[in-house]
């Protein structure tokens, strides 16, 4: 208890969100079921039996909340122990004075809610109420408000465009007319060279959503007969779908590309490892593991490891052991599994310097559940380090210390802010 009323009192950088960007940016025509089930609970649902066609029915605002309640309420009861769920309980009790998110709170809560909507929630719940600092935004946009978030450059698209649309973007915002792979470069470069001019310092992939994250090294000429490959669809009618799939080779090269100018500028790379958003996937392909060759290869690229590897933090650990510039990110963990996030705390303090390890990063994509998973992210940490007391390991004094370099000062160190 006496560490966690210090460790609630210190304030905090929160390394991951997907929130939007300006407050200005909330979505206005929404409502306490619809904005909760926009990221995370809904997939806990999803999993535990709710059909699609019905959760797409429990977020039509045009429907009374008290009837959308019903459809999820059977399976918002077996998750509601979940970290998903317990993180929204948690909001609704700290935020509006509602215990429990249920049919007979769900309408006071949306009224409470819908009171929320409006200038001033969000240094309500990221300054006033959670004590952070600057929250880093994953975003594909250097705009953003600046007295709450510092910009993450997303690169996927640089790696991976998805169409002659995005591509032709990526050109217009470069004032490069992309016409071969060469000029390619040229746009990419310059997108990067702008960020970095509007003191962006930070790099993140999400491309394990989509593939391996095994890069190896290909040629320019690989790299290019993909690009040209690519091309030889620009005849396809702009009215027909225009979704392209690079080669692997044309992704693999350019991620090579953006690490080379990272290495070259001191950023930092955020890597998504591990689990996935979302109900599906090959999570094999997100083994942090997998990255092995770029740490060697990059050696001035500061690699942070998002949301502790899970369920591969073991490797995650090794790598951070074993390499100066790999660093461990326990963004998203608390929700996806507190106990997991409390043992892999209390086993990597065995065996990675503590400077390495980020606490805290909320992850979501809507206000209200940051201020709950900052707390459960704050209560993690403290069980870890009281558990290091009890074994000796610790004192108190140095547990305050450890605590306050995994919530503040190693992510402000790592992501040079």
């Amino acid at each position: 208890m006496r560490l966690l009323e210090h460790v609630n009192e210190l304030k905090i950088i929160d390394t991951h969100e997907h929130l939007p960007s300006r407050e200005s940016e909330r979505e206005q025509n929404t409502d306490i079921i619809r904005e909760y089930l926009t990221h995370y609970f809904n997939r806990d649902l999803v999993s535990a039996g709710l059909k699609y066609a019905d959760y797409l029915k429990a977020i039509d605002t045009s429907v009374p909340v008290s009837e959308r309640w019903k459809l999820v309420e059977p399976y918002w009861n077996v998750c509601r122990k979940t970290g998903y769920g317990r993180a929204l309980d948690i909001s609704a009790q700290g935020l509006y004075n509602i215990r429990q998110i249920d049919g007979v709170s769900i309408e006071q809560l949306n009224d409470k809610f819908q009171d929320s909507i409006k200038p001033g929630w969000y240094k309500h719940i990221l300054k006033d109420l959670s004590n952070i600092e600057t929250s880093i935004l994953d975003s594909e946009s250097i705009d953003a408000d600046r007295e709450f978030f510092t910009i993450s450059l997303n690169t996927s698209r640089f790696i991976w465009p998805r169409s002659f649309s995005q591509i032709n973007e990526i050109g217009t915002a470069a004032g490069v007319s992309v016409c071969s792979f060469n000029t390619w470069i040229e746009a990419v470069h310059k997108n990067l060279e702008t960020a970095v001019e509007h003191d962006v310092r930070i790099f993140k992939s999400a491309l394990a959503y989509s593939r391996s994250l095994s890069y190896p090294r290909v040629t320019f000429s690989e790299a290019e007969q993909g690009f040209n490959r690519l091309f030889a669809l620009k005849h396809i009618p702009d009215w027909l779908d225009d979704s392209v799939f690079p080669e692997t080779a044309f992704q693999n090269y350019m991620m090579h590309y953006t690490l080379e100018f990272a290495n070259r500028n001191n950023i930092t790379y955020q890597f998504h490892t591990g689990i996935h958003e979302g109900n599906g996937n090959h999570v094999s392909g997100s083994n942090p593991a997998l990255l092995s060759n770029l740490f060697f290869e990059y050696p001035d690229v500061d690699f942070d490891l998002f949301h502790i590897g899970f369920p591969y933090q073991e490797e995650a650990g090794v790598l951070a052991k074993n390499f100066p510039n790999v660093f461990l990110d326990m963004c998203w963990s608390h929700i996806v599994s507190p106990s997991v996030s409390v043992r892999t705390l209390y086993e990597w303090l065995d065996s990675v310097p503590y400077n390495k390890i980020s606490a805290f990063g909320g992850d979501y994509s809507f206000i209200d559940a940051v201020y709950a998973h900052q707390l459960m992210a704050r209560e993690d940490v403290c069980i870890a380090l009281n558990k290091k007391i009890e074994d000796g390991v610790l004192d108190f004094d140095e547990a305050c210390l450890i605590a306050e370099m995994l919530f503040y000062s190693n992510p402000k160190r790592i992501f040079k802010l």
